[in-house]
């Protein structure tokens, strides 16, 4: 019996060492996951301002016009710049429109300009309300192409094709903008979306 008490001390002893010892173990694991939070990098603020969204427009009535005069009259109301050839690009206007598009929660618009080469190809030209509108560059048959995209408007270009026509088109942040030709106007696209222009027509 008197040979356990001096054992039974020792392990007394040793108790106070051993909770300090799991007290300090725990302070040093804390510190170390909270310089391992400190430390870690935090995601990059995304410097691209979230899109806004754009206002739907109230229903209107659809325009149609024959003559490249009343060109104004049909850009006038349309909520963006409407994208058009200027002035002596030797091509010649046959009609334009203007037509409500349904999109969530009210309505977009498209406005369609036709017009001709010298020799008779149909030209098209679409501008488009609002920029999220891409059910509005309907179709069939497209697939991307091979070919590189024309600047148009300032911006490089999608260029699509089918059996027979070719297409164009680019996003701003305002809206759509298209041009379709026949295939076989190919090698002059790049000549004649030189000549094109956005527009708008203030109220008088």
């Amino acid at each position: 019996m008197t040979e356990k008490k001096p054992k039974e001390k020792r392990r007394w002893l040793h108790l106070p060492a051993r909770l300090l010892g799991g007290l300090l173990s725990l302070v040093m694991m804390a510190l170390a996951t909270l310089s391992l939070i400190i430390a870690r990098p935090q995601p990059e603020a995304d410097s691209t301002a979230a899109a806004v969204p754009q206002p739907v427009l109230t229903a209107s009535p659809g325009m149609t016009i024959a003559a490249e005069s009343e060109l104004p009259e049909l850009i006038r109301p349309f909520p963006i710049p409407v994208m058009s050839f200027m002035s002596g690009a030797g091509v010649h206007f046959v009609s334009g429109s203007s037509e409500d598009l349904a999109v969530d929660g009210g309505f977009g618009r498209v406005l369609s300009l036709f017009w001709q080469t010298e020799a008779g190809q149909p030209l098209i030209l679409q501008s488009i309300y609002p920029a999220t509108a891409f059910s509005a560059l309907q179709g069939e048959g497209w697939h991307f192409s091979r070919i590189a995209g024309p600047t148009l408007c300032g911006r490089s270009s999608v260029r699509m094709e089918n059996d027979t026509s070719v297409r164009i088109h680019i996003a701003t942040e305002e809206g759509l903008y298209a041009v379709l030709v026949p295939s076989g106007l190919s090698a002059e696209l790049s000549a004649l979306v030189r000549s094109l222009q956005l527009y708008t027509v203030e109220d008088p």
